[in-house]
């Protein structure tokens, strides 16, 4: 049905006349029973001076469309001073009072009118009350004003109203007063998932809109593929009211219109000559961003993508491009002599000239051909000559050599050219270019010429390079080579190269086969060796001997070959097994299914027959395969069999393509009949072969192969919000593409909407939607993002150098921090802040933002402060090896902040003034330990102390640990005299930190008293003492001091041994391992060590006083254990503890190698303070040793312990680096 209407918006004359019908024509073809045209159903509103039986209008009565004046037959009575002459009835209204103003012009009302009209065919049969009853209920519902007259073949109505009420009005009259209609229209198949849209949300929407039944259909219509869409097309169905149906269609077409509006041409280039000068820069420039044009040059492709309209124009433009440059595209020969030939240099020309260079395949002809556009290929023509003027050729019979041994020649030449043997040559001299005989030419000719050729200021380069030829030739005589030619080229020259690849080291190779047909030979070459003298001819020929030898397997299995003579008709050789042949294709893989080697030679010994050899079983396989041929000759043979009906689109493929691929490989032709993609699998259809039977019984057991493959392709779509696909696809598809080569499935993301869709076989789909599920939840835990802003005075803190504090919190919380300005922004910088976006778990995401907000704190807290210090007391400052400047930044905290500095003048200069930066209070406590070292300086004293030289050893102790102790303790510099030097000790500093050391000095240190003594095995001290880890743990956990008297020095040296380790077997490098365990038994490394080391343990706790206030001294005091109970505990334990490492280093027998190839990571095991490392050596009982920088070996960590100790140690530390 169409439907036309008009709305009219009321004039002030217009708004007095309401009752008065109006209406536009609407036609439709319905059928049924119309109300019955005697009754009268007029419903009018009048204002008259008397009331009179209103006479039904008549479509003669109603207004031409398009009239200016549409009631000019009715008196027009309105304003605010008319008055009725009678009061208002049952059946007239009166029009409501309306306000009078003086001078006032008519005002535009918002009311309007409609007027439109209904077939009586296409209206629903329906009693006076029931249409009474509609009209009543559209009036009160749209508060409008409703009339309607009854005409023989229409009804038309008006209505009155505002405008969106009259439309609602409209479509509810039309609904109710017509039979509902089918409409079926035609969409672009890919639309579809548009229309539908995610989850169906759009379909839905334009259906509860409209009210209207939606169908779009799942299958393509057949024959309706669109050569500018590169689509099929699909059906659309809709049901309802025809204004509904109208109204959806409408929707449903601006979304294809949207859809489509942009187009992706792809057309190809048909001359093949022009490939080369095609170019189409002149269009790409000449356009716009709004369409996109690529040419392929090897395959004459051109895509051309963007708006639909601009595509199709530049499409038509590029195709008279294309014909226009066919038309004026020339080729020109050239005689030129075969030497001189070299000299032109076709990737120049064709650079230059855009001229395409063609040299003679043909040895006797001298003609080379310039293809290009006619201007063009004269200009190249001349170029050529005068561009090889400037070169000088020398030419190098290399045949006259060996006694002019031609074969050895041709050899040689091949030789060099397949293992490159001028490269050297090449590489120095680049500009010298040598040329080999194409081994066509040079099996033609009875010399085998080299030509050397460069510019003429080069002769003197010629010359050395052509002595460096002569050298290479030299060398390699006809008694550095060896011939073998009983092994057949055609049966095994696959087999022949891979074993001899295997003995590359000793010989190299050439096949004649590879470069001439129906030559056997194979000649092995003895390489020269790094020696400085050539071996012997006896060396070389048993060097040669032994390589051939390792081709005896082959001539076992060929001397186990038969040879089988079949008769077979001279025609169908040739139609039927000559090379490239289908059915000799297909006779060839069922030999090699069953690993067989097999040679046909046709037309031997005569005509009409031909000779078949090889293994036992091949020779089988080919004469039976020869006999069912020769029993079904004919190439017009049928064969039928049934497939699933679902199968048969893909048996087609895309346009037809996939049964292309299966007449060419089978010859034979396919008939398909014609099924709907969505048939029931239950369900079969009958596929019909014709051609060759041999090749059908192939055809058909490929089909049926796919088919069963095929049978099992399902489509699964998940639900995926868009944000998660770009990260789910991975960086060009690298997540998207693993799983689709794993498990052979195409997943489809869609451009807009969240359906994505899997389609591949049942097992591949199922395991792929289980990966892709485990990827989201992945994706949506670590995909919550926050924005934080930092100041930008602060952002590069944030980054730190070279990204190195960024990338911390990425690598420590898991977490992506992505800036969104740069801090030099014209907003950045009139805000003062930008905005630093994190996406990660929210545990990750609270931790990231509280250390970006302490970098920030800490960067605002930035101080810089400047001390003036005489130079006398600056190496006071710094000690020894910096040790004193160490000390005072960690007593101000400055190990746990990154931030600080303090600068002293270099000894060169004559600056005075100390810089220190970093957080206030940092720089405070620096300034204030740097003044009281100079106050301590000022004040300090020198005393010597008498102490034995045997033990002066004890004041520096292990390392330097214990003067380090003492230096630290009681801020005094102790001096004792070095090994083999005879003197007191010194100590300087504050007289009373004086008394104080040299009371612990004598009371402790040198007196030569302990608790408990031990003896361990020297053999296993290294394992007890896990190389000093051990006896620094129970320094620090049981405050227990481990001395070895006499055998320090031995303790020392067996506890700091250099650790071995086989490099070459535990190192992964070159692989693609990322971590390596090389997990092996080894004995201790000094087991043969005999003897004891005693371990003197001594109580010696840590005076906490000084370190608490007095409250907490106190506090402290109270709840402090008996000293001498402490003791016993301590020394107790500790003893434990040193047995159990010693019966435990009996069974110390693995050490594990964990490589790594990022060491950089190491830190992460020993962790902060050595924790991470200290808590795996405590849980495995095992020795650990994580490499410094720069150590030697330093991406290998040590692991010794028991087997059990040094897996679980070996799996924390790999845990701890992924």
């Amino acid at each position: 049905m169409s439907l036309s209407f008009e709305n009219k918006e009321d004039s002030p004359a217009a708004a007095a006349a309401s009752s008065t019908s109006s209406s536009i024509e609407e036609t439709a073809t319905l059928t049924g029973t119309t109300v019955d045209d005697s009754v009268d159903e007029t419903s009018t509103s009048t204002v008259s001076s008397t009331v009179t039986p209103a006479k039904l209008p008549s479509l003669k009565d109603l207004p031409q469309l398009g009239s200016s004046y549409a009631f000019t037959n009715t008196k027009v009575n309105w304003g605010p001073n008319v008055k009725p002459s009678v009061q208002p009835t049952a059946n007239s209204v009166s029009p409501s009072p309306s306000p009078s103003l003086s001078n006032s012009k008519p005002m535009r009302s918002n009311v309007i009118q409609e007027a439109f009209t209904l077939d009586l065919q296409t209206q629903l049969s329906m009693t006076r009350p029931e249409f009474a009853k509609i009209i009543q209920s559209v009036k009160q519902n749209h508060k409008v004003s409703l009339e309607s007259t009854l005409s023989k073949s229409s009804r038309t109505f008006l209505v009155s109203g505002k405008r969106e009420d009259v439309q609602a009005a409209r479509r509810e009259l039309v609904k109710k007063m017509t039979k509902p209609i089918t409409q079926v229209f035609e969409i672009p198949s890919r639309c579809r998932a548009a229309i539908i849209g995610s989850g169906g949300k759009t379909i839905r929407e334009i259906s509860n809109e409209f009210e209207v039944k939606i169908d779009v259909a799942k299958d393509i219509k057949e024959g309706s593929y669109d050569k500018e869409l590169d689509d099929n097309y699909a059906e659309v169905t809709l049901h309802g009211d025809v204004a509904s149906v109208n109204l959806a269609k409408n929707r449903i077409l601006d979304i294809v219109k949207e859809e489509t509006k942009n187009s992706v041409v792809k057309f190809n280039v048909d001359n093949e000559k022009i490939l080369g000068y095609v170019d189409l820069s002149e269009f790409i420039n000449r356009n716009d961003d709004s369409i996109k044009i690529q040419y392929f040059e090897r395959s004459g492709d051109i895509i051309i993508s963007g708006l639909r309209e601009l595509v199709g124009s530049a499409r038509k433009d590029i195709e008279s491009y294309l014909s226009k440059l066919s038309n004026n595209l020339v080729e020109e020969s050239v005689k030129i002599p075969a030497k001189f030939q070299l000299l032109i240099n076709a990737n120049e020309i064709n650079d230059k000239f855009n001229v395409t260079v063609v040299f003679p395949t043909d040895s006797s002809s001298e003609f080379v051909t310039f293809i290009g556009q006619q201007d063009k290929v004269s200009e190249a023509i001349a170029y050529a000559r005068s561009s090889s003027k400037d070169f000088a050729v020398d030419s190098l019979d290399i045949s006259k050599s060996h006694g002019k041994n031609l074969d050895h020649a041709r050899q040689l030449s091949l030789f060099f050219k397949k293992y490159d043997s001028f490269k050297s040559i090449n590489q120095e001299y680049p500009e010298i270019q040598i040329h080999l005989p194409a081994p066509a030419i040079m099996n033609a000719a009875n010399d085998v010429t080299f030509t050397i050729t460069a510019r003429s200021s080069q002769v003197s380069d010629i010359k050395s390079v052509r002595k460096e030829i002569i050298n290479l030739v030299n060398n390699i005589t006809p008694l550095d080579t060896l011939t073998v030619d009983d092994l057949d080229y055609d049966l095994f020259h696959k087999d022949i190269k891979h074993i001899l690849l295997g003995e590359a080291e000793n010989a190299g190779f050439i096949q004649m086969g590879d470069y001439f047909s129906g030559n056997d030979s194979l000649v092995l070459f003895a390489l020269s060796s790094n020696d400085d003298f050539k071996p012997s001819t006896e060396e070389v020929l048993e060097t040669l001997k032994k390589v051939n030898s390792s081709l005896d397997p082959l001539r076992q299995k060929q001397n186990s070959l038969e040879s089988v003579t079949v008769d077979f008709e001279s025609d169908s050789q040739d139609a039927l097994l000559a090379k490239g042949k289908p059915t000799l294709e297909l006779l060839l893989e069922d030999v090699a299914q069953e690993d067989g080697n097999v040679q046909i030679k046709l037309h031997k010994p005569n005509k009409d027959q031909l000779l078949v050899r090889g293994n036992e079983k091949a020779v089988k396989i080919v004469k039976k395969a020869l006999a069912s041929i020769t029993e079904s000759p004919s190439d017009k043979s049928k064969l039928a069999f049934e497939i699933p009906s679902n199968t048969v689109s893909r048996l087609v493929g895309n346009k037809g393509s996939n049964l292309q691929q299966i007449r060419e490989k089978f010859d034979c032709s396919v008939n398909v009949p014609n099924v709907s993609e969505n048939s029931s699998k239950d369900t079969t259809v009958e596929i019909t072969l014709t051609g060759l039977s041999y090749n059908l019984d192939h055809a058909k057991h490929y089909i049926m192969a796919e088919a069963k493959k095929w049978a099992d392709i399902v489509t699964k779509e998940m639900i995926i919000p868009a944000k998660f696909h770009r990260n789910m696809i991975g960086s060009q598809g690298l997540y998207r593409n693993r799983l689709q080569d794993k498990y052979n499935v195409r997943i489809i993301f869609p451009k807009s909407g969240d359906i994505v869709t899997v389609r591949g076989p049942s097992r591949g789909v199922n395991k792929a939607v289980d990966e892709m599920k485990a990827l989201l939840d992945f994706e949506i835990e670590n995909g919550h993002k926050t924005i934080i802003k930092v100041p930008t005075d602060h952002v590069a803190r944030v980054i730190g150098k070279s990204g190195e504090t960024i990338n911390d919190i990425r690598a420590d919380f898991g977490v992506e921090l992505d800036f969104l300005q740069n801090a030099n922004d014209e907003e950045a910088a009139k805000n003062g802040f930008v905005e630093l976006e994190i996406t990660g778990t929210r545990a990750g995401i609270k931790d990231a933002t509280a250390r970006v907000e302490s970098i920030v704190s800490e960067a605002s807290d930035f101080i810089t402060e400047t001390l003036d210090v005489d130079r006398k007391y600056h190496k006071f400052i710094v000690g020894a090896g910096g040790q004193n400047l160490r000390e005072i930044i960690s007593k101000a905290g400055g190990d746990e902040i990154r931030n600080k500095s303090v600068q002293l003048p270099n000894n060169d200069s004559e600056e005075t003034k100390i810089t220190v930066q970093g957080p206030k209070k940092f720089v405070q406590t620096v300034v204030k330990q740097i003044q009281q070292t100079v106050s301590d300086i000022d004040n300090r004293v020198t005393k010597e102390l008498d102490i034995p030289t045997e033990r002066q050893g004890a004041l520096i102790g292990p390392g330097g640990i214990i003067r380090h102790q003492l230096e630290s303790e009681f801020n005094i510099s102790l001096d004792v005299p070095n090994k083999g030097e005879v003197g007191k000790v010194k100590i300087s500093g504050l007289s009373e930190n004086i008394d104080k050391a040299e009371k612990k000095i004598m009371n402790e240190i040198i007196r030569d008293n302990f608790d408990v003594e031990l003896q361990v095995p020297a053999s296993v001290h290294e394992f007890v003492s896990e190389r000093g880890a051990f006896i620094q743990k129970l320094r620090f956990d049981q405050y227990v001091g481990i001395r070895h008297g006499n055998s320090n020095r031995r303790a020392n040296k067996l506890s700091r041994t250099e650790l071995v380790i086989p490099v070459e077997k535990a190192s992964g490098a070159g692989s693609d391992e990322k971590i390596k365990i090389t997990i092996e038994e080894a004995s201790l490394p000094h087991a043969s060590e005999e003897g004891t080391i005693p371990w003197r343990l001594s109580y010696e706790p840590i005076d906490s006083t000084g370190l608490f206030d007095d409250e907490e001294n106190k506090e402290e005091k109270k709840e402090e254990k008996d000293v001498k109970a402490l003791k016993e505990e301590a020394i107790k334990k500790a003893t434990k503890l040193i047995e159990d490492r010693i019966a435990l280093a009996e069974k110390a027998n693995f050490v594990a190698y964990i490589w790594s190839s990022d060491a950089r990571k190491f830190n992460k095991i020993v962790g902060p303070g050595g924790s991470n490392v200290k808590k795996i050596r405590e849980n495995t009982g095992t020795i650990i040793n994580v490499p410094k920088r720069s150590d030697k070996v330093n991406d290998i960590i040590y692991v010794r312990g028991t087997k059990e100790g040094v897996e679980k140690a070996a799996e924390s530390i790999v845990k701890s680096l992924k």
